[in-house]
């Protein structure tokens, strides 16, 4: 099946430097002390945070600054069929893949000797699950009021028969590559590059610029639902 139509267009309609639809929130749950949901096309994401809170394990305990852990879960069937297990050994490898980005985020020095735990599922996977994951853990820290030097913000991109595609789907990864760049959108500096599948070296530099583009579109969708849900809230206790 072939990727691009001879009009340009990929399978859902949407141009090669097209973005997926977004959609997020804040505030879903009251336990965590901050919570978010992503939509980005079909992948869907929750994630909740707890923290910052005591260390539990003293062996961890980092008295300059904060531990951050991260464990990453799915559904049994976030992919169209069942999966064994909602943890394996790639979800624990994402797990310490999103616990590395925040390090570059969070101001760790703010909150010594305390642990902040970012707890992701996946509800729905169809391309640009590590991304997802990012953003809805930033969102969720950032209703749970932790501090952060910027949002972080990821996006993928990818390259079929020389044309650059952004936001890949699953489908189309399938077919090439996925290439997940996180970035510090205020700052423009790069806090994670990730590769599945084969790039050549030639491609590298047009698909990391491109998925660089598409952060900076994924953060101002990410910082105006904060804007709203600030304002909302204002409001809410405005009247109160």
């Amino acid at each position: 099946m072939e990727v691009i139509s001879p009009e340009g267009l990929r399978q859902d309609g949407r141009t090669a430097l097209c973005l997926r639809d977004i959609s997020c929130r804040l505030g879903l749950y009251e336990r965590p002390n901050g919570s978010a949901y992503i939509e980005m096309g079909n992948t869907k994401v929750l994630a909740a945070v707890y923290g910052p809170r005591e260390v539990r394990s003293l062996s961890k305990q980092n008295l300059d600054e904060c531990v951050i852990q991260c464990e990453m879960s799915r559904i049994a069937a976030c992919q169209g069929e069942r999966v064994r297990r909602p943890r394996d050994q790639r979800t624990r490898a994402l797990s310490l893949q999103i616990a590395g980005v925040f390090h570059a985020a969070i101001r760790k020095t703010k909150y010594p000797g305390s642990q902040i735990d970012i707890y992701v599922q996946v509800l729905q996977a169809d391309g640009g699950v590590t991304s997802a994951c990012i953003n809805a853990s930033t969102l969720a820290l950032v209703h749970a009021g932790v501090e952060l030097v910027d949002y972080v913000v990821s996006c993928t991109a990818s390259i079929n028969k020389s044309m650059p595609l952004l936001d890949v789907t699953q489908q189309e990864s399938a077919s090439g590559c996925e290439v997940t760049v996180s970035i510090l959108p205020n700052k423009g500096s790069v806090v994670s590059l990730d590769c599945a599948h084969t790039l050549h070296l030639d491609h590298l530099d047009e698909v990391v610029d491109l998925a660089m583009k598409g952060c900076q579109q994924v953060y101002k969708a990410m910082s105006q639902e904060v804007e709203t849900y600030l304002q909302d809230k204002h409001a809410i206790m405005s009247h109160r």
